[in-house]
């Protein structure tokens, strides 16, 4: 009996022993596989901030029309982002696109990008910035070159904008833009001008130049367009009200065809002043506006902050306008025009 007993006994020991040497190799083992997780978490990569400039982010830029304006604005917006730490080749691609000159256009073009693989929509103009107010329900956006975003559908104010969209406005100095052609032109009494009634842009500038001109007593002749077509025929009824200037504002219409508005400003022998010096070499006397590159720069910090994840709603509007200006030297002599001294520096071939 006593036999039985401890042979039982010894069997229960002996269980006990190899479920005890079990636990213990399962617990070494763990510990084992711990420690390496534990290793690889501290090695692995972390998706903070700094993860945004080792992946390669996707954005397009949408215009109004190709040309050395557009190019000013994108390249600008480029050199913003690169300063944000974005740059194509590396860790940026950038898709253009644009509307061939054409309004009708750019609805199409902004909700394709924003049904795409994009994460960010840029645009350039005014046109531009009006559509993706309307038609970009998916995607953030960021603006530059401008005139008056709130104009354009931005929002109430620089602080209060629609949600999903920031950037840069850059208004015309319709004021320093007179005084630059009274200096030029003195005892300047009449000046002709064209618009795009669509462009609400330019519906703002006219309204300041309007009551500007008639503070300082000079008639302001307007002319409506719809297209770039009608500028060389807008000249001509303009030339037949007596004035002498013609003005060309930040209006996209007139852009595209300036080549009708130097026409019809040098078939009727008038100075040609334009609020875009990058047309200027087209033909003209001068011009004084805002340095489009610099407006791009500032727009392209904006956007490096929205592919860091920065809430656009949360970025206020940006008013940027460095002004250019310049003055063609052999189109001041046509006009038997004297140049001040004051304004040499800005002279130009």
């Amino acid at each position: 009996m006593w036999l039985l007993s401890s042979s039982w006994a010894f069997r229960i020991w002996n269980d006990l022993r190899r479920l005890a040497l079990g636990l213990g190799l399962m617990a070494f083992f763990s510990g084992i596989l711990l420690v390496s997780d534990w290793t690889h978490r501290r090695s692995a990569p972390r998706h903070d901030v700094a993860s945004a400039f080792k992946q390669t982010h996707k954005a397009v830029v949408v215009a109004m029309a190709p040309g050395y304006s557009t190019d000013l604005c994108v390249n600008g917006m480029l050199d913003g982002l690169q300063q944000g730490g974005f740059s194509t080749g590396k860790n940026l691609e950038v898709i253009r696109a644009d509307a061939q000159g054409e309004m009708i256009n750019i609805p199409a073009i902004l909700q394709n990008y924003d049904n795409s693989d994009v994460e960010l929509v840029m645009t350039v103009s005014t046109p531009c910035l009006s559509g993706a107010c309307t038609k970009v329900k998916h995607k953030p956006v960021v603006f530059t070159c401008v005139s008056d975003p709130i104009a354009a559908g931005a929002g109430t104010n620089r602080d209060h904008h629609l949600p999903f969209l920031t950037g840069v406005g850059s208004f015309p100095q319709v004021a320093r833009h007179l005084d630059l052609m009274q200096k030029l032109v003195p005892n300047l009494g009449a000046v002709g001008t064209m618009y795009n009634p669509a462009e609400a842009n330019s519906v703002k500038e006219i309204s300041v130049a309007r009551e500007l001109y008639k503070a300082r007593r000079i008639r302001l002749e307007e002319v409506a367009i719809s297209s770039s077509s009608e500028l060389l025929q807008a000249v001509q009824i303009l030339a037949g009200r007596d004035i002498q200037v013609v003005w060309v504002p930040g209006d996209n219409t007139c852009i595209e065809g300036y080549e009708g508005v130097v026409k019809g400003a040098r078939d009727a022998h008038l100075p040609l002043f334009t609020d875009i010096c990058s047309v200027l070499d087209r033909g003209g006397l001068a011009c004084l506006g805002f340095n489009p590159h610099e407006s791009g720069v500032a727009a392209g910090k904006l956007a490096a902050q929205v592919l860091r994840g920065a809430n656009p709603k949360d970025l206020p509007i940006q008013e940027v306008s460095v002004e250019e200006k310049r003055i063609s030297r052999s189109n001041a002599q046509q006009f038997n025009i004297t140049i001040p001294e004051d304004l040499s520096a800005y002279v130009r071939p």
